[in-house]
């Protein structure tokens, strides 16, 4: 049970600061009354499932565990959802509860959601005493809803169990030597599976974590680093980019006390890596590779002249990969289709929404890669995203390592378009650095003998901003 996690660290650690957001501090013991007296208020409710929209801070944290707490399942919507996403996503899982604020109250009403629906408003519960008993939940029965990122295509609502959501905690943990001495910054959205893998962790070990809305506020969240002497901190790429841009100095006065810091979402690129790695001396940089239905799978620790910094690193104890193509498994150094197994994977939906192929309990990733002679994975992109230029096969991720090295490119992303001689030829989404002004043949010249002449861009587009989710991966399906 997820839920035993806290219940371990209120039994042995009941006076210790559990949460910390804003100015406002929660103990263990607090945390896990108050999730408790909320589970029994649910347990009172007739709907196998409870939606949850709220922002990063202790009530959501209050929510997430006394919806576990309570049997039923967590539905966590992330609040920057638009308004029919948030309606599809209410009526697939048919939600009858949803626990939000008043913030939120007003979408909610917009889309007409509450017609029918009990609005909890999490901020003016009443926590009564309760004589209630809690009910035994089965380890192996339905925990949480979350839906995918969906960057190719319409996004997944993925079923995971406590099993599935325990055994990666306590992997992971493990892996990192989280313990009750650890200080966790998280600033990732507690609805994606990134900053709740955080906090679920965090919470088992019995450490502190401090919350943060959202990544708007770099130098505040930099501050609080330093001033919460903070042992662990975890972001996206895009995120790391801002800090090195922009706020390099106050980044390495603020991370004295850090022990590892933590990335994924998107690949890193090598320079972002090395910069962070010079800075952070002896301290650590770990990636690792994941799915919703298969969180953190592997994990890679950087370190400095890596000859694999493009690498997710290997999979960890209990975790099965294998590279497929067609039906046979691929030799070291061949490329093809990510294949998962190990309790830590869910292959169930939510009825209408399009499941990844699973056989013989391996998860399908629809991911591309290889394992290279040492054992270490490398991605190479979609399987939806490969390019078949008149029979020739490429992936985005390739010309996209290229062109992201031309002084003066900001971001760029690769995409086939129909082409009636070749069937696909290829285009280039490019994003500038303010203040540069780059031309199709600058980009033309660059290619020139670094890559074939048919993976060279055709035809480009200079954007503002390439379209991306709150956790910076690129939706290349809305180019």
């Amino acid at each position: 049970m997820i839920t035993n996690f806290l219940g371990y660290s209120s039994d042995h650690l009941p006076t210790k600061t559990a949460l910390i957001f804003e100015n406002t501090k929660i103990s263990y013991s607090e945390l896990n009354h108050k999730s408790q007296l909320l589970a029994k208020y649910l347990l009172e409710i007739d709907s196998d499932v409870v939606s949850l929209l709220l922002p990063n801070g202790i009530d959501f944290c209050i929510s997430y565990f006394g919806i576990l707490y309570s049997g039923k399942i967590c539905h966590i919507i992330p609040t920057s959802i638009s308004d029919s996403n948030l309606v599809t996503q209410i009526n697939l899982t048919k939600s009858t509860v949803i626990i939000s604020n008043s913030v939120f109250k007003k979408k909610l009403l917009r889309t007409n959601l509450l017609e029918n629906r009990l609005f909890l408003d999490i901020e003016s519960f009443d926590y009564k005493e309760s004589t209630s008993s809690l009910l035994t939940v089965e380890s192996s029965s339905d925990a949480m809803i979350l839906f995918s990122a969906g960057t190719t295509s319409s996004p997944k609502g993925v079923k995971l169990s406590h099993t599935n959501v325990v055994s990666t905690v306590n992997r992971v943990s493990h892996y990192l030597k989280i313990s009750n001495t650890d200080i966790d910054v998280i600033c990732l959205p507690l609805s994606h599976s990134f900053g709740l893998g955080c906090l679920n962790c965090i919470i088992r070990s019995g450490g502190t974590a401090i919350l943060h809305k959202n990544t708007l506020n770099i130098p505040e969240i930099l501050h609080s680093i330093k001033n919460h002497h903070a042992t662990s901190f975890a972001s996206t790429p895009t995120t790391f980019q801002n800090i090195i841009d922009n706020h390099k100095f106050l980044f390495q006065t603020s991370i004295d006390s850090i022990r590892y810091l933590l990335t994924n979402s998107s690949p890193m690129q090598p320079t972002l890596t090395n910069n962070i790695l010079e800075i952070l001396g002896d301290k650590k940089l770990y990636t690792y590779y994941g799915l919703t239905e298969a969180s953190r799978s592997t994990f890679h620790l950087y370190k400095k002249n890596d000859e694999k910094i493009k690498s997710v690193g290997k999979p960890l104890p209990e975790i099965d990969i294998k590279i497929f193509t067609n039906t046979r498994e691929c030799s070291q150094m061949e490329t093809g289709e990510i294949y998962i197994k190990g309790s830590h994977v869910s292959s169930r939906y939510i009825s209408n929404t399009i499941p990844t192929d699973t056989s013989e309990e391996w998860l399908h990733t629809g991911d591309i890669g290889y394992f290279d002679n040492d054992g270490y994975l490398f991605l190479v992109g979609r399987k939806d995203d490969l390019i078949n230029i008149g029979g020739e096969k490429v992936f985005p991720k390739e010309i996209e390592d290229i062109l992201i090295n031309l002084e003066g490119i900001e971001d760029v992303a690769i995409k086939g378009i129909s082409d009636d001689s070749l069937g696909q030829i290829v285009k280039a989404f490019v994003v500038c650095k303010i203040g540069t002004n780059i031309t199709d043949n600058d980009i033309f010249s660059f290619c020139k003998g670094k890559i074939e002449n048919y993976k060279i861009p055709r035809i480009i587009e200079y954007l503002h901003k390439l379209p991306k989710n709150e956790q910076g991966k690129l939706l290349r399906h809305k180019l």
